[in-house]
């Protein structure tokens, strides 16, 4: 079987900016939690095919945490990266800040961790580039993201418990 050849973290890089509109927004002025959890999956996606250089499906979210409410009207600011990759899987990282131009600061409103798997052209599971880890937030992400992998595969055998 080919091994592809290594990719940097920075190959994955993706970053969205979003308006919070009156149609995502709930009856108390927040974005809905369903409407934040589209956005970051799309900008994970973005981040996982730019990583694989094709097509990878979301599999698996291990951790979504809504931090503060995005207020109608807020800008948005999406970023996702990937973290990790083992066989056919990766690790995405995704966070959302809303950002306040009056100060010209940012706030940390969800960080999201996803897990995508590349497929080839028939569907099945594709061998994903190795991950080069290339400083210490590297290889500390890297460890971060085999650990949450090995909880969620441990968990997935425990069945119906």
């Amino acid at each position: 079987m080919h091994t592809p050849t290594p990719r940097s973290p920075q190959c994955s890089v993706t970053r969205m900016t979003e308006i919070a509109l009156p149609q995502h927004a709930n009856n108390l002025g927040s974005v809905f939690g369903g409407q934040m959890m589209a956005r970051i999956d799309v900008c994970a996606a973005i981040s996982a095919h730019r990583y694989c250089g094709r097509v990878a499906v979301t599999a698996a979210v291990d951790s979504l945490v809504f931090l503060r409410p995005v207020k109608l009207g807020d800008i948005v600011l999406l970023g996702a990266r990937v973290n990790a990759a083992f066989n056919s899987s990766i690790e995405v990282e995704t966070v959302v800040h809303v950002e306040h131009p009056d100060t010209q600061t940012e706030e940390l409103c969800v960080r999201a961790f996803l897990t995508f798997v590349c497929l080839d052209d028939q569907g099945k599971p594709l061998r994903v580039p190795p991950l080069l880890l290339e400083d210490d937030v590297s290889r500390r992400r890297s460890a971060d993201a085999t650990r949450r992998r090995e909880l969620r595969l441990a968990h997935r055998t425990d069945g119906d418990s």
